[in-house]
């Protein structure tokens, strides 16, 4: 698989952390579905080869639209491709599908979407770009341009963003009445702006956040103790409370989690996405 990252324009900063392109071989029918885990970003995600399949807890799968918005995931995805891979990805900030998204975002939680059931124009404006190319790395900035078009900095809310920097920097370990303080809003009514702006509840994003911290201590603690170590690194009460919320947001334990540890998985998670030393030289090499 050959994966890289893109940094957006300027304008798009404050709304889209990155995009991303994946570029593989036609992929056996016996591959292995693949769990995809919360990181309180929602995606826009554009398939140039054959669109994924998406897999339910019971084995049943629904072949994905080829052009969709994945809204916030709050328990694992799974995923299992259906041929020939080669995807481009928007990956938004945590409040920032809502500044292109006519749509409250609750609505979008948990759902793999067809773009053109929740922005006609933009499923429009995409469109042109798969008519025109089928090169993924030729329409990363055909994308940014796109978006440009169509990105709405005037309906960003200044408080929920503010609020959400707070819980990025402090890794998910904080309490929500102390961020409602810090944005100087009333839990409640932050609670309210959080749903339609970022799409789940502040206390959400930050026990996503605190996991998407605690997936990355755990990639790098070796050894029996690497789920103790790293419940203490990440703030959780004690190893228990680590175990049930990776349980909850993985659908596994920690250490199955290293034993399970899949190529989807490492390429689609996280703020940092979780990646092995060497794939991670491979993703800065190639951010221009």
């Amino acid at each position: 698989m050959d994966y890289r990252e893109y940094r957006p324009v300027p304008s798009l900063v404050p709304f889209v952390d990155r995009l991303w392109t994946l570029v593989g071989p036609a992929v056996p029918d016996e591959a292995d579905v693949q769990p995809v885990l919360p990181d309180g970003r929602p995606e826009l995600v554009i398939h140039f080869g054959d669109p994924f399949h998406r897999v339910s807890a019971t084995g049943t799968s629904v072949r994905q639209a080829q052009v969709l918005l994945a809204g916030q995931l709050t328990e694992q995805l799974l995923l299992k491709p259906s041929g020939a891979v080669a995807v481009l990805g928007v990956r938004f900030s945590p409040f920032g599908a809502a500044a292109f998204l006519p749509v409250p975002q609750h609505h979008l939680a948990g759902l793999t979407i067809g773009i053109d059931d929740v922005s006609r124009p933009i499923a429009r404006r995409i469109a042109r770009i798969t008519e025109h190319t089928d090169d993924v790395h030729a329409a990363v900035p055909m994308v940014q341009e796109a978006l440009v078009e169509h990105v709405r900095p005037d309906t960003a809310d200044a408080r929920v963003q503010q609020a959400a920097q707070v819980i990025s920097r402090r890794g998910g370990a904080v309490s929500i009445d102390a961020v409602a303080a810090a944005v100087g809003l009333g839990r409640r009514h932050l609670e309210r702006r959080f749903l339609a702006t970022v799409g789940i509840a502040p206390k959400r994003l930050a026990r996503i956040t605190r996991f998407q911290r605690a997936l990355q201590a755990l990639e790098g603690f070796d050894g029996r103790a690497a789920g103790a170590r790293t419940a203490a690194a990440c703030g959780y009460a004690d190893q228990a409370h680590f175990i049930r919320e990776f349980r909850e947001l993985a659908g596994c334990s920690p250490s199955q989690h290293l034993v399970r540890r899949a190529e989807l998985t490492g390429f689609f998670v996280t703020g940092d996405r979780v990646l092995s030393p060497a794939r991670r030289q491979k993703r800065d090499s190639v951010i221009p």
